[in-house]
């Protein structure tokens, strides 16, 4: 296929619909056989509880509808035996049991039947446990964990408990159990239970412990200087804490759609020449900026104690907070590339800042994406890495023209950043503050006015669009490739139709942010 073949092809709406269509079956189908391969997965289970996502996502996945956002008994019922069938560690099944039933619709009667593969001893404190989680009644489980408790019957009485609120009540059964049987997994919940608590003197002792040391990751480490303001401990745990229990399929979806984005925004500029040296360090800069944000956060809700809160003027000025920080932060990282930039044309430096705005997405993403087991990806790709992506590349070139301009600018570039804060705090605001619940549309409003105004500027600065390989085509298909990948991941931990609802709704949420983009690509897609 020749260049001109190519040019029309990837202009041509049959074409690329054909092409599209095909990249999703065949995602969908690697995704789909991929999640079978997890024998570990309780398809049913999963699909009514995930610990990573809430309840509300998987709509009708299970038998009946949920009822009141509770889940039918005999679904919850069918969901625990298989757990405690399956192969897990038994105190693995006392959380689940806990976890399941919180979800159960009230008042539900429940039997446990006889599991095969319990002993006598683990189907009696499986019984006393869903006996304590459905009726509220401790008093079988309490007899059990007394004198010679079997193993893991003071473990299940804590976890009971802790629907309970009686913190007091896990800290004792849970010593009962490392006192008997010296399980790991007792001693782990001890420490976050204090954490929990704040309880900070007796985790200093815990900590000299050898037997309790390894519980004291780089997370916990980190929450116990935040609240003593230990700001060389921050420092010191600022980037293993970030990364701390992050899913590793999850960094590389990360860094996938940020390629995706990079080649994007290649293609924008439209001479690769003029920009490669640029691209790894303005991307590096934007990751760091990213961290360096998280510390500043750390400094206004610890040091300065002004978080979320409550009260509508309050939490709308921590979102513009949020704006403030984050805009600045990943400015003051591209401010190093500026002395670099004197030859460079308006459009190429436009795309460098852009890249930098995409540093710290891709950075933020790993986390967001890490929390959702992957389904994030889809909404992220079209909504903050691009809103990122726009501010960052607006905000960098005003100021880049400012310096060589010595100042004459300023002002504009001053007037852009303070547009670019208050675009970003508004944005987090209408999908943050309970207020303005009924006004969240405005959010994609704001998200389309900023939208225009970067296309607006590319325009200006790009006056031929005539690439080999269609923009559209490569975003289309970028697009595709995220959102099956971000199906397979969150098949593997939910199973293939709890998945495919999920990601679906994500799809459709972003339906009109999409079209944005179709329709502000300065290409023409003909119906031939």
């Amino acid at each position: 296929m020749n260049k001109r073949d190519l040019f029309q092809k990837t202009r041509s709406m049959p074409f690329l619909v054909k092409s599209s269509a095909l990249l999703a079956i065949l995602l969908l189908a690697l995704g789909t056989g991929i999640s079978f391969l997890n024998t570990q997965r309780l398809d049913r289970y999963q699909s009514i509880f995930s610990s990573s996502m809430p309840i509300e996502l998987f709509g009708d996945a299970v038998d009946g509808d949920l009822i009141d956002g509770r889940v039918p008994a005999d679904s919850v019922m069918q969901a625990l035996v298989e757990s405690l069938k399956s192969d897990v560690e038994f105190h693995v099944k006392m959380m689940d049991i806990a976890d399941l039933f919180y979800y159960i619709e009230p008042d539900a009667p429940v039997t446990l039947p006889v599991i095969g593969n319990l002993n006598p001893h683990q189907q009696a404190i499986a019984e006393a446990m869903v006996t304590a989680c459905s009726e509220e009644n401790f008093e079988p489980l309490k007899i059990l964990a007394e004198n010679a408790a079997p193993p893991d019957a003071n473990f299940a009485l804590a976890v009971a408990l802790e629907n309970e609120g009686d913190k007091e009540g896990e800290i004792s059964a849970l010593y009962r159990e490392v006192e008997r049987y010296n399980p790991d997994y007792a001693r782990e919940r001890i420490v976050d239970i204090y954490l929990d608590m704040q309880k900070y003197d007796i985790l200093d002792a815990l900590a000299r412990d050898e037997e309790y040391r390894v519980f004291f990751t780089a997370w916990v480490l980190q929450d116990i200087a935040l609240s003593r303001l230990d700001w060389p401990m921050i420092f010191k745990t600022l980037i293993p804490a970030a990364y701390e229990d992050i899913l590793p399929a999850t960094v590389l979806l990360a860094l996938l759609s940020g390629l995706i984005w990079t080649t994007v925004l290649i293609r924008f500029n439209g001479s690769f020449s003029e920009v490669w040296k640029f691209i790894l360090p303005a991307l590096v800069l934007g990751a760091v900026s990213a961290h360096a944000t998280l510390l500043v956060v750390f400094w206004q809700e610890y040091q300065m104690d002004f978080g979320f809160g409550e009260g509508v003027y309050r939490q709308l000025l921590y979102c513009l907070s949020i704006g403030l920080k984050e805009e600045v932060l990943k400015l003051l990282l591209f401010v190093p590339l500026i002395p670099f930039l004197r030859r460079k044309s308006d459009l190429a430096v436009l795309t460098i800042a852009g890249l930098v705005g995409l540093g710290f997405a891709i950075e933020e993403n790993i986390n967001y994406f890490s929390a959702s087991a992957g389904l994030s990806a889809v909404a992220r790709f079209a909504t903050a890495n691009f809103l990122h992506i726009a501010l960052t590349a607006m905000c960098g070139l005003t100021l880049t023209r400012a310096i060589y301009q010595r100042g004459e600018d300023i002002q504009y570039a001053l007037t852009t950043l303070v547009l670019a804060v208050a675009v970003h705090g508004f944005y987090d605001a209408f999908m943050m503050v309970h207020a303005f619940q009924d006004y969240s549309w405005l959010t994609y409003t704001v998200f389309i006015l900023m939208g225009y105004q970067y296309f607006g500027w590319l325009r200006h600065l790009r006056e031929e669009w005539q690439d080999p390989f269609s923009i559209t085509a490569t975003f289309t298909f970028g697009v595709i490739t995220v959102t099956g990948l971000s199906f397979a991941l969150f098949a593997w931990y939910t199973g293939p139709y709890p998945a495919a609802q999920a990601v679906l709704g994500e799809a459709i949420g972003i339906a009109i942010i999409l079209i944005l983009f179709y329709r502000e690509i300065p290409e023409t897609v003909h119906g031939e």
